[in-house]
């Protein structure tokens, strides 16, 4: 099994990149939007693969949808319910985690994969 640690890398630099170049943030609480001290940050990759090897989409936090243009999410401090869905395209796999995690107020994570050309193993919050 070959893995794609390197292209990993790689495609998480691409997609913070397509991630900062319009996909978008989106408040996934109720109420007045917290400042960057108070909230927490999770982000993930495109939705448009834009010839990643490994995509991490999330779809949903808690009960709350993420809309497929929106690659990241302003939260409340505090332990969160993720939904992602792990793609390896040149397999045509696509696998679905749910993952639990504490975030902290000012912190920013990104979910990552543990993948293989044949799929994903895991994914993680950092």
């Amino acid at each position: 099994m070959t893995t794609l640690s390197g292209f990993m890398l790689a495609a998480a630099t691409l997609g913070a990149t397509l991630g900062v170049a319009g996909c978008g943030h989106v408040q996934a609480y109720e109420g007045a939007r917290l400042s960057k001290a108070d909230r927490a940050v999770v982000r993930a990759d495109p939705s448009v693969s834009a010839g990643l090897p490994v995509q991490v989409i999330l779809r949903k936090v808690d009960e709350y949808e993420v809309p497929v243009s929106k690659t990241v999410v302003e939260l409340q401090p505090g332990r969160h319910s993720f939904l992602v869905d792990c793609r390896v395209p040149e397999a045509g796999v696509v696998t679905r985690f749910a993952i639990e995690a504490e975030v902290v107020a000012g912190g920013s994570y990104r979910l990552v994969a543990d993948a293989t050309s044949r799929g994903c193993r895991e994914v993680v919050l950092r």
